[in-house]
């Protein structure tokens, strides 16, 4: 090779290493600009709390869910908030994977989590809180009504352990599920905001008062078969306090009847509000109560959807109270306006069947549906908050979601119930 080859040789590879050197340059740049939105230098206030420790290194404190209707083939967002307990051993690694309803694991999300690259697991400093985004897409045949997520820290072929918070025997904590709809899956979930009552509640089926009246209505009941407008107007209010659940239902309703003369009778086959809770959402150890325009009131406690049968576990008692409030007369010939219910329920009735009976902590999310029977001279009618879109109102990948944004003990909360 000649000298003046040799020289444009050295060149190019000054050339070469120049435009590598400001390629990882210009990388560098936009990792620290990602890892500001990773590193929080602030405390994280996520949707949905979570106690999740990974043994003594690292803390899952909470996820942000970007949709409420989860379908195949539509991306969404996942935002998971980790805290550094202590630093990582060398060669651990996060993991996300995804499961079907039947325990089957389906995918492996590693690849959807961007703060990978920008702070790697092996720089994280004990103290760290770190927010961490995944775009995650169920595939159109996933054909299972739910997806889980399993998260964990890997190394060759050692996990974590999980010493805090559910998992699977795999040492992979259960952080979220999600039922999924196909591709035309209708409406999204309704959602409502609960309201911390600020003073005792007057427990007098009127909802005038100071608390009820800030406390934002639910979207007006729809048909429970097609999700289009009632044939008659209903809603309903939710307020809580460290030691119960309030909830205050507004009806219209120009024939008011109920004949029963027993608490725990047939409510739903007359006039009557109802109430469903799932407090976790997984579909099990759910509760269900009625209150008729004569006050009277039904209440059970159901394993599984309908289970035990005919009319799940009657010897539970939800301790709930409740008033009416009239605008007419039950069981006359006269036309009638509607009706009133304003009820309570302690948190610790929801302890049946392995559950807390805690007050919400800040930011959970129950899932729960309402629903108002509404007894004609022939026949019934109905409407619900979240319809279930078949003949079967428990339907409980139907329920809604209520909100609760503020710790149940706070103060200035009485749970003084006048």
């Amino acid at each position: 090779m000649t000298r003046s080859a040799m020289r444009l040789w050295m060149m190019v590879g000054v050339l070469l290493l120049s435009g590598c050197v400001e390629k990882e340059k210009h990388s560098s740049q936009a990792d620290l600009e990602l890892r500001k939105s990773i590193v929080l230098s602030a405390p994280a206030k996520p949707q949905h709390p979570l106690d999740i420790q990974f043994g003594s290194k690292v803390q899952l404190i909470g996820y942000d869910l970007s949709t409420d209707a989860v379908q195949e083939g539509k991306p969404f967002t996942v935002t998971w908030y980790w805290k550094v307990l202590e630093p990582l051993d060398e060669g651990f690694r996060v993991f996300t994977h995804m499961m079907d309803a039947e325990k089957n694991s389906r995918l492996n999300l590693d690849s959807a989590r961007p703060f990978r690259e920008a702070y790697p697991e092996a720089g994280w400093k004990k103290g760290d809180l770190l927010r961490d985004v995944q775009e995650v897409t169920v595939p159109r045949a996933w054909k299972s009504k739910s997806a889980t997520f399993c998260l964990g820290f890997w190394r060759e072929s050692a996990r974590l352990p999980i010493t805090k918070g559910p998992s699977d025997d795999q040492n992979r904590a259960l952080a979220l599920t999600v039922e999924v709809g196909g591709a035309d899956t209708p409406a999204t979930l309704p959602r409502l905001i609960a309201r911390r009552a600020t003073s005792a509640v007057k427990l007098d089926g009127k909802l005038d008062e100071s608390d009820w009246q800030r406390t934002e209505p639910s979207s007006a009941f729809v048909n429970t078969m097609s999700g289009a407008n009632a044939a008659f107007k209903a809603n309903v209010r939710v307020l809580y306090d460290a030691e119960r659940l309030y909830l205050g239902y507004s009806v219209e309703d120009d024939l008011l009847k109920s004949s029963f003369e027993k608490d725990d009778d047939h409510l739903w086959e007359q006039d009557c509000v109802e109430l469903m809770i799932d407090p976790d959402g997984d579909g099990k150890n759910y509760f269900e109560a009625q209150v008729a325009p004569t006050g009277r009131v039904f209440d059970t406690r159901y394993d599984t959807r309908r289970q035990p049968r005919p009319f799940g576990d009657m010897a539970w008692s939800s301790k709930m109270t409740a008033s009416v409030q009239l605008r007419g007369t039950v069981n006359d010939d006269k036309s009638d306006e509607g009706y009133d219910v304003e009820l309570a329920v302690p948190w610790s009735a929801f302890a049946a069947g392995g559950g807390d009976g805690a007050a919400p902590i800040e930011g959970a999310t129950w899932r729960m549906n309402f629903f108002v029977m509404d007894a004609r001279d022939k026949g019934q009618r109905a409407c619900g908050w979240s319809p279930p879109l078949i003949g079967d109102f428990h339907t409980l990948n139907r329920f809604g979601r209520v909100v609760f944004p503020s710790a149940a003990s706070a103060p200035p909360t009485s749970s003084k119930v006048e």
